[in-house]
């Protein structure tokens, strides 16, 4: 769903879209302001689905690694959250994947792993991508469809909190 389209259906939730058929002007009561506070919203949102209710599963390469010792240490992609169980994948010359639940977390963002050197993936869950302070409509909300209403009412419901006047 794009910003546009998300902002829309919380500002028809909130039934702040239209008045008698016609959109609201930004410059109508409080408007302005919850436009404003809507991709901070959407924000906090979407990192408290990712991290709880739905989790964003992803993919990616391990490459260049450090040597320490009889083990290799790979920084994690940037998105990284949290490593899946087993997330550790190795690929043979053959092409064949075996997971393996032998890794050492290290900090926030690397994981080691016994040696020998062979290609490497990690399957972990990953942070969204966040938007903009100010992001154009046509951006991508980075949340799987099953949990886009959950988002767009998290979002009503905190414009909505403090008995604002100006919502009926």
């Amino acid at each position: 769903m794009t910003y546009g389209q998300f902002k829309a259906d919380v500002l028809r939730l909130i039934n702040q879209y239209s008045i008698s058929g016609n959109k609201v002007a930004t410059t109508y009561n409080n408007q302005q302001d919850y436009l404003n506070r809507i991709p901070a919203l959407v924000n906090d949102g979407l990192v408290y689905l990712a991290t709880t209710a739905r989790r964003l599963r992803e993919v990616a390469d391990l490459a260049e690694p450090a040597e320490a010792g009889k083990w290799l240490v790979y920084t994690l992609p940037g998105d990284f959250w949290q490593l899946c169980p087993s997330g550790i994948i190795y690929v043979d010359n053959n092409g064949d994947v075996s997971r393996t639940s032998r890794y050492k977390l290290i900090g926030e963002n690397k994981v080691a792993v016994p040696k020998p050197e062979r290609e490497i993936k990690v399957e972990y869950f990953r942070y969204p991508v966040l938007l903009r302070s100010e992001p154009d409509d046509s951006d991508f909300i980075d949340c799987p469809m099953e949990a886009l209403s959950a988002l767009t009412f998290y979002v009503a419901s905190h414009l909505e909190i403090f008995d604002d006047p100006y919502i009926q």
